[in-house]
């Protein structure tokens, strides 16, 4: 096998299992593993993959501030929030965490479905409000302008005395080893909050937000009921969030 074939391999590895081991490769591809070590540099410094210790996990995504990711694949977003309706019942308190797919799911709650919302975005919190039959409860704190979302400890404390019967939280980056992970520091007391206290915790995960790490942790993979993403997930890759016990849709 070339090495461009041998490191091509690799990075489908990587982006089916969401992780690599430098021994394993080298099992599998049977070459020896300082061979490995040299094929994960070289990629890592293309700027491919993160070397971390006896292997390699996925690259960080570029953060893209929200106005940008509201009109970025609209269509799968649409999609993801219409199967994810189905989860909603009359009377029911949801916790509706900040991001632009869950923007396209409020979007899409019938107007004469009784809902109490709590949300710590402004964005969602006005679309709910256009809707008669939804009470909205926003939270407040800091506004991080980036994500259009209030954070830190206020709106962690806010949340804090309520206990919603779903929570549809925004995803940036999900894996089935390292959890939850974000690029904000400040948004983590408040999602952490709102994972905690609710019942049921749902997310509509873009697939290509799968097996891939952020810089800060939120909560480990456990701490979800539901992953909804669309069907083209390879099986493998689905596996391993099913074999940690959630629903995966």
């Amino acid at each position: 096998m070339l090495k461009e074939e041998r490191q091509t391999w690799i990075l489908n590895k990587l982006h089916t299992s969401g992780k690599v081991v430098v021994s394993h490769l080298a099992g599998e591809l049977k070459v020896s593993e300082d061979t490995i070590r040299r094929d994960l540099l070289d990629l890592d410094q293309k700027g491919q993959l993160k070397r971390v210790f006896g292997g390699a996990i996925p690259l960080e995504k570029p953060v893209i501030n929200f106005f940008d990711r509201e009109t970025a694949d609209v269509a799968l977003k649409q999609q993801l929030a219409m199967r994810a309706l189905e989860f909603l019942e009359p009377d029911q308190l949801v916790a509706i965490d900040g991001s632009s797919t869950n923007l396209q799911f409020a979007k899409n709650i019938p107007d004469n479905l009784k809902l109490t919302v709590l949300t710590n975005s402004y964005s969602i919190a006005h679309v709910c409000s256009l809707k008669e039959q939804i009470r909205v409860i926003i939270l407040g704190g800091d506004l991080l302008k980036d994500s259009m979302t209030t954070v830190g400890e206020v709106a962690a404390a806010q949340a804090a005395a309520y206990h919603p019967d779903l929570c549809f939280m925004g995803v940036y980056a999900i894996h089935p080893e390292y959890g939850m992970t974000i690029p904000y520091p400040e948004e983590v007391s408040i999602k952490r909050q709102l994972i905690h206290s609710s019942s049921r915790v749902i997310a509509l995960v873009n697939p290509i937000k799968l097996n891939t790490v952020s810089r800060y942790q939120v909560c480990g993979i456990e701490d979800f009921t539901t992953l909804i993403t669309d069907g083209n997930v390879p099986q493998e890759m689905a596996s391993r969030y099913k074999n940690r016990g959630l629903d995966f849709l």
